[in-house]
């Protein structure tokens, strides 16, 4: 044996006597929590939308402050830079991405990006709450109730469209700006 990190496949399985790796996931399942199927489905999909509600904060946030840096001819700083920037963004949870751009989102005329703390809400008493009785949505319990569940769906699609509507304008759009601005009057 070359280290104490190295695994012999399979050992787990064996130490708790799974047979196959279908029989482990699903007695680690069973074992992990009392949820039904639906429950484990329904709380995997409200992680997954979570998730795709942080993607789009962390993509406003990391293109928004990378053109704050100051990048030179030296590539090899640049990556060095690059490689810092893109941990530090990496790092970021999700609320200290929202506390900072709550207000800027909430001036925005999208009525919809109001719902993002809603969302983390619901995704942090399903991760925490151990009792999907008390999990809720807008007053509803996506659990209980699948129109709730389908809610969840639409609004987070609908806030998709409406960061990507705010990426461009703030984002996208100045440098569209800029590109012409250069391409008519050349470089200051």
């Amino acid at each position: 044996m070359s280290g104490s990190h190295e695994r012999n496949h399979g050992q787990y399985m064996d130490l708790l006597d799974f047979k196959s790796p279908e029989q482990a996931y699903q007695e680690v399942k069973n074992l992990a929590s009392n949820l039904s199927d639906d429950e484990h489905t329904i709380r995997s999909c409200i992680f997954d939308m979570h998730a795709a509600v942080e993607i789009e904060l962390r993509r406003i946030y990391y293109h928004h402050f990378k053109s704050l840096l100051f990048l030179t001819d030296d590539e090899d700083l640049n990556q060095k830079t690059l490689a810092k920037f893109d941990k530090m963004i990496e790092r970021l949870s999700f609320m200290d991405m929202y506390r900072v751009l709550k207000p800027i989102l909430n001036s925005w005329p999208y009525p919809e990006l109001a719902h993002i703390e809603k969302i983390n809400e619901t995704r942090n008493k399903a991760a925490h709450g151990g009792d999907t009785n008390k999990v809720l949505y807008q007053n509803r319990n996506p659990f209980k109730d699948p129109d709730c569940f389908a809610q969840m769906h639409f609004d987070i699609w609908a806030i998709k469209k409406s960061t990507a509507k705010f990426f461009d304008w703030t984002i996208e759009g100045p440098k569209r700006k800029l590109r012409r601005y250069y391409d008519k009057y050349g470089d200051i």
